[in-house]
């Protein structure tokens, strides 16, 4: 069998919803919408291109990091099989994209990591959490 493996990079558009199947296992749900940006050279402004949307689907461990940790608005990044589903509503057949993932992650280079409770975070410049390397 053929699996479309890809890596999406864009933001959360939903709260994350969390599910139990029948079977006991959970699932959490979310969609995700990724934009190409593009520099209007005639503006000097960036402007958005095409959009990318997908629903993302969690299943067992993934979903219950995924519910702890990810919210509407968050930049992620999320890799995993790429399918298509079809289903009837209303007399219409319609097609979903689906991401079932193997890995979720916080996308660093957009936004910061959110605050845990307790923990404190080094602050840029300070010296905690480095690591001294002898001769360097």
């Amino acid at each position: 069998m053929f699996e479309t493996q890809v890596t999406v990079v864009g933001y959360v558009l939903t709260d994350p919803v969390v599910r139990e199947t029948q079977n006991g296992h959970r699932v959490v749900n979310f969609r995700v919408v990724a934009a190409s940006r593009r520099l209007d050279r005639d503006t000097g402004e960036w402007v958005d291109g095409d959009r990318f949307y997908a629903t993302v689907n969690c299943w067992k461990r993934l979903a219950d990091g995924v519910a702890s940790a990810l919210g509407k608005g968050d930049p992620v990044v999320a890799t995993g099989r790429l399918r298509t589903r079809d289903y009837e509503s209303g007399g219409q057949w319609r097609t979903v994209v689906e991401l079932e993932a193997n890995a979720i992650g916080l996308d660093l280079a957009r936004g910061a990591p959110p605050e845990v409770p307790g923990m404190s975070r080094p602050r840029p410049g300070s010296e905690r959490g480095l690591v001294s390397v002898p001769g360097g």
